[in-house]
C-alpha cells in the first residue's frame, strides 16, 4: 500500500529508524517525543495536503505506527467530519 510505504518513510527520515512495521509503539519502539509527535503530524499533513482536526492529535489515542496509517486514510478518504 503506497500510503503506508509513505508514512513508512517518514517515521524513519524523523527516528533515523530503518525497519518500521505497522505494530511498532511510536514512542517505547520509535523513540518519538512530544517534539517528534509535532513533528510528524506537521509532515502528515504536509505530505498528504490534509489539515488534521485537533481532535485528531491525541497522543494518547496515536500509540502505534498503524494507528497514524489509519488517522491518515480516514482523512483521505473522507472519514473525518
Amino acid at each position: 500500500m503506497e500510503l503506508q510505504k509513505r508514512v513508512f518513510e517518514l517515521l524513519e527520515e524523523i527516528t533515523q529508524v530503518e525497519k518500521i512495521s505497522v505494530y511498532d509503539e511510536l514512542a517505547a519502539d520509535l523513540g518519538l517525543d512530544s517534539l517528534g509527535m509535532i513533528t510528524l503530524l506537521v509532515a502528515l499533513e504536509d505530505t498528504f495536503h490534509i489539515e488534521l482536526d485537533e481532535s485528531d492529535m491525541d497522543p494518547l489515542a496515536l500509540q502505534t505506527v498503524d494507528d497514524i496509517v489509519q488517522l491518515v486514510e480516514k482523512y483521505l478518504h473522507g472519514g473525518h467530519i
